[in-house]
């Protein structure tokens, strides 16, 4: 993930090089701010991924498949009914 962010901001930076390169000292009114906003958000989702990482683990290791039971909440559900009888009875009590 530190790769990743580290490339957006990467081509953040060339995006803004460029920009200023082409239109000039103005580009940077817009550039700058957007580029500190892509950084703070880059640093916030890497400081995020530690403690859902660790919660991740955690709810591994406190699956256990042994203690499932059978069947489940959609089981029987794609089950075909049992055929109904096609004539009626004699005498209806």
């Amino acid at each position: 993930m530190a790769r990743l962010g580290t490339a957006v901001v990467g081509m953040g930076l060339a995006a803004l090089v460029v920009a200023y390169l082409f239109f000039g000292w103005p580009v940077l009114l817009i550039g700058v701010p957007a580029f500190v906003a892509v950084a703070l958000v880059v640093v916030a989702v890497l400081a995020s991924e530690a403690p859902r990482r660790k919660l991740e683990e955690h709810r591994a290791t406190r699956f256990d498949p042994a203690a499932q039971l059978p069947g489940g909440l959609m089981s029987g559900f794609f089950e075909m009914p049992k055929p109904r009888p096609t004539e009626l009875p004699d005498r209806l009590v």
